[in-house]
C-alpha cells in the first residue's frame, strides 16, 4: 500500500481506471488518502465508465453526471444478478427500464458496442436470463392475458400493473427485438392471439391515435403496447414464413437473432445491393454524406434520417370478413376492455421500397425540434415478383421528431395516381437505427370499417438499383383484382351482397385468399386449444408459438 500512494496522481488515475466501480469504491474506505484522492479526482468517473462502456455522443458529454452513472451501473448489475424472484424484480422495473435505454441512446453504433454486450450479458435468452425477461419484459397487458388462468376458483390472475409500467415494460420488449412467443414459464400461454387482438381492434385506430400505434393523446405519443402487439404479430408470421419457404430465401435482417443489436441510434449500416459479380447498376450517397441528399430540381436536401436508398418492409392482414366480424358483430364492448383473443389466419407480403428525399421543411410546433422534417418519394416493388408490373404502386411521405424524442415516419402508397393506404409508424432506437419501424397499415381515409394491420420496414442499403422509368399504367389496382376474383368464386348471393355492401362503404375490401398480385404472400395460421368461432379464452391455451431465435430455430421464449 506504501507503494501505491507514494505514485503520482496521473498514474494513480491510470491505474484506477481499469478498477470496477465496486471494487473502487471499496478502495476509497481502505484509507484516507486513496479516499481523498478518488474523490477530488474529477475525471476519474468519466475515465471509469469510458472504460466498462461506449464513450457518449458528443452532444451529450457535457450532460452526464459520471459518478451518479457509475453507481447506478452498479445498482443495475446488482438487481439482474440477484437470484430473487421475478416478481421481487419487477418491483425495480421503472429504474432498469430507465437505465436500459440510457444504454442505449448512448451506445455506439458499431456491432463491438460494450453498452450491446452488457445488455446481452444480463437480458438474453438464455435460461440464466428466465427470470430478468419474465420481470421486466413481460409485464404488459398482452403479457398479463396470456397468463394462465389460476387452478382454483378462489385464487385470481395478478392485477394489471399500472399503465406506466406496462409501457416500461412494452418498450424494453420492442428494443429486445426477439418476440418472446414460446413462453418458458408454465403459467405463461403463447401471447400470439392477444397481440392479434390489439392489432385488429379498430377502436384503437382514432383520431386521437392518429391511427397509428400512438397514446390518444394526438400528439403521436408512443404506445409502446401497441408496438410490442406488432413486434408479437409479426414475428409471428414471419417465423411460420421461414418454416415454410427456409431461412435462406428470408430476405436478410428480417429475423433479428440476437437482442439488443441495432436499437440504437446510428447503428444502421449500408450494405452492398448488386453484389460483386452482379451486371446491375445502382445508385449510391456517397460516403460522408448521409446527412445530405438530393431532392427537386437537384438541390441539396438535410437528410439527418439517412432516408435514400432501399428498403425491406413486412406488411400482414385479416381476411376482411373475419375483419369486419370480430369487431362488428359481437355486442358493444365497453371502453377500455380488450377484445377476446383471436385464433384467425393471416397474409404476409414482402416488399422493396425505394425512397428518396425531396424537400424538408423546419418542424411544426407540434414536432420535436430536434431535426427537420424530411419528405420523401419513391417505388414499392414485389420482392420476388419483379416481373409482375402489376405488383408496383408509388409511395410518399416524411419523416419527424416526436416531442418525447421518438422518429415518427409517415408513408402513403398510390396506385394509378390515387392514393390508397396509409401507414404511420415510430422508428425503434432512434434516428437511423438498424432495427427500422414499427407500426400500422390503414386505410387512407381513416374509415371506422378498416381495412388496417401491423407493417415494418428497415432500410438494407444506401444502393439503389437503377431501373426504367415505370408507367403509372403499369400499376395495379390490387385490391379490386382481388374482389372480382372472390366474387366471380362465390356461388352464395346472400354472402355476395355482403361483400358488396362492405366494398360500397369502405371502398376497397382486404383480400380473401386467392393468389396476390403484389407482393410475396403467404398465409400463416395458429392453432390454440379453447377457442369459441376463432376466439381464445383468457388464459387457456397450449404452450406453443414461435418466433425469432437463436440457432436457426426463430424461437424466443419467457
Amino acid at each position: 500500500m506504501t507503494n501505491l500512494i507514494a505514485l503520482p496522481n496521473e498514474i494513480l488515475h491510470h491505474v484506477f481506471k481499469h478498477v470496477d466501480p465496486v471494487d473502487l469504491a471499496h478502495l476509497s474506505r481502505s484509507c484516507k488518502f486513496l479516499n481523498t484522492n478518488i474523490a477530488s479526482d474529477g475525471q476519474l468517473y468519466k475515465a471509469v465508465y469510458c472504460h466498462i462502456l461506449d464513450k457518449p455522443p458528443p452532444d451529450q458529454l457535457g450532460e452526464i453526471d459520471y459518478e451518479k452513472r457509475m453507481k447506478d451501473l452498479v445498482r443495475y448489475r446488482y438487481i439482474l444478478n440477484s437470484p430473487a424472484s421475478a416478481s421481487e424484480k419487477a418491483t425495480h422495473l421503472p429504474f432498469i427500464a430507465d437505465f436500459t435505454t440510457t444504454l442505449l441512446r448512448t451506445a455506439s453504433g458499431a456491432p463491438s458496442s460494450s453498452n450491446i454486450t452488457l445488455l446481452k450479458s444480463y437480458i438474453s435468452s438464455s435460461r440464466s436470463s428466465t427470470a430478468n425477461l419474465e420481470a421486466f419484459l413481460s409485464q404488459s397487458v398482452t403479457y398479463n392475458r396470456a397468463s394462465l388462468s389460476p387452478p382454483a376458483a378462489t385464487h385470481s390472475h395478478p392485477p394489471l400493473p399500472a399503465l406506466s409500467l406496462r409501457q416500461a415494460s412494452a418498450k424494453l420488449h420492442v428494443l429486445y427485438g426477439k418476440p418472446m412467443l414460446l413462453p418458458r414459464r408454465a403459467h405463461y400461454n403463447t401471447p400470439y392471439p392477444y397481440a392479434v387482438s390489439m392489432v385488429y381492434d379498430l377502436r384503437n385506430y382514432t383520431e386521437g391515435t392518429l391511427w397509428g400505434p400512438y397514446m390518444g393523446d394526438g400528439q403521436a405519443t408512443a404506445d409502446w403496447e401497441k408496438l410490442e402487439a406488432v413486434m408479437l404479430v409479426l414475428g409471428h408470421n414471419v417465423e411460420s414464413f421461414r418454416a415454410s419457404i427456409g431461412e435462406q430465401m428470408l430476405p436478410r435482417g428480417l429475423i433479428w437473432k440476437e437482442g439488443w443489436r441495432g436499437a440504437q441510434p446510428y447503428s444502421y449500416r449500408s450494405v452492398d445491393i448488386a453484389g460483386e459479380d452482379s451486371d446491375e447498376e445502382v445508385t449510391e450517397v456517397e460516403d460522408g454524406d448521409e446527412d445530405e441528399g438530393d431532392g427537386e430540381g437537384g438541390e441539396v436536401v438535410e437528410d439527418p434520417y439517412n432516408i435514400t436508398g432501399t428498403w425491406m418492409r413486412v406488411v400482414c392482414f385479416l381476411d376482411f370478413h373475419d375483419l369486419f366480424a370480430y369487431n362488428f358483430t359481437s355486442p358493444t364492448m365497453p371502453a377500455g376492455t380488450p377484445r377476446p383473443a383471436l385464433q384467425t389466419t393471416e397474409a404476409i407480403r414482402l416488399i422493396t421500397m425505394e425512397l428518396r428525399v425531396t424537400h424538408s421543411e423546419p418542424p411544426g410546433p407540434d414536432d420535436g425540434q430536434e431535426h427537420p422534417v424530411v419528405h420523401f418519394e419513391g417505388v414499392s416493388r414485389s420482392l420476388h415478383s419483379a416481373w409482375d408490373a402489376n405488383a408496383n404502386s408509388n409511395i410518399r411521405g416524411n419523416v419527424r421528431m416526436t416531442k418525447e424524442g421518438e422518429v415518427r415516419w409517415q408513408s402513403i402508397s398510390v396506385y394509378n395516381g390515387e392514393e390508397r393506404w396509409r401507414s404511420e409508424g415510430i422508428q425503434i432506437g432512434g434516428i437511423q437505427s438498424a432495427r427500422g419501424v414499427l407500426g400500422h397499415w390503414f386505410d387512407k381515409d381513416h374509415d371506422i370499417h378498416g381495412p388496417a394491420g401491423p407493417t415494418a420496414f428497415y432500410k438494407v442499403s444506401d444502393q439503389i438499383k437503377k431501373r426504367g422509368p415505370a408507367s403509372e399504367d403499369e400499376e395495379s389496382n390490387f385490391w379490386e383484382v382481388e374482389l372480382e376474383q372472390e366474387l366471380e368464386d362465390e356461388d352464395d348471393e346472400e354472402v355476395q351482397a355482403f361483400i358488396g355492401q362492405l366494398a360500397q362503404s369502405i371502398g376497397l375490401p382486404l383480400n380473401h385468399g386467392h393468389n396476390l398480385g403484389h407482393g410475396l404472400h403467404f398465409h400463416t395460421h395458429t392453432h390454440v386449444h379453447g377457442h369459441v368461432h376463432g376466439q381464445v379464452e383468457e388464459g387457456s391455451g397450449t404452450n406453443a408459438g414461435s418466433g425469432f431465435g437463436e440457432g436457426g430455430q426463430g424461437q424466443e421464449t419467457t
